[in-house]
């Protein structure tokens, strides 16, 4: 995945340096941007956040009831080991076993739930923040902007982080209705 973007930058950079003309004259318009910054920061990200605590809470809860079923369900065990028969014993046994078999279900289906939930709530997000830096582009003629969350950026001018703007931008586009 990091190759990807990498190659991505790279082919843009590269068209940008074919196609600036003129501009490159001066030298070409290098922005920065922090897109973690904007996920956790925006309110866009802040209820995109809010919606997967609330998911995860209620999967969390549905967890923990099955984990007390099987938790009281060995206690009983433990305690009748002795009275039980065998056969009654080896029931009880099974229907434990079939507890913690769907506890390990629940628990992986939670967990891929989750996964898959971050996954949308955060494509969601970045495609709001994608449309406001592509205004921010436009309106400014910028040829190349760097994610520093990428780890590509060691060093840049305050001058040239865009991050707040396009912060700005994000939070009036969801206040605006969507």
């Amino acid at each position: 995945m990091e190759t990807g973007k990498t190659l991505r930058m790279a082919a843009v950079f590269a068209a940008a340096v074919m196609f600036a003309g003129a501009a490159w004259a001066q030298g070409p318009k290098v922005a920065v941007i922090d897109v973690n910054k904007i996920l956790n920061e925006s309110t866009a990200g802040k209820a995109a956040k809010q919606r997967i605590e609330a998911r995860f809470e209620e999967l969390k809860k549905k967890v923990e009831d099955k984990q007390e079923e099987a938790r009281k369900a060995k206690e009983e065990i433990d305690k009748q080991k002795i009275l039980l028969g065998k056969e009654k014993l080896k029931e009880k046994e099974d229907a434990l076993n079939g507890k913690i078999a769907e506890l390990r279900q629940l628990t992986q289906e939670a967990e891929k739930e989750m996964q898959t939930r971050q996954g949308e709530q955060t494509r969601e997000v970045l495609k709001i923040v994608e449309a406001q830096l592509e205004k921010i582009v436009a309106a400014e003629k910028i040829d190349l902007v760097l994610d520093r969350t990428q780890g590509g950026v060691i060093h840049f001018s305050p001058a040239m982080d865009i991050t707040d703007k396009v912060l700005e931008m994000v939070n009036k586009e969801k206040a605006g209705g969507k």
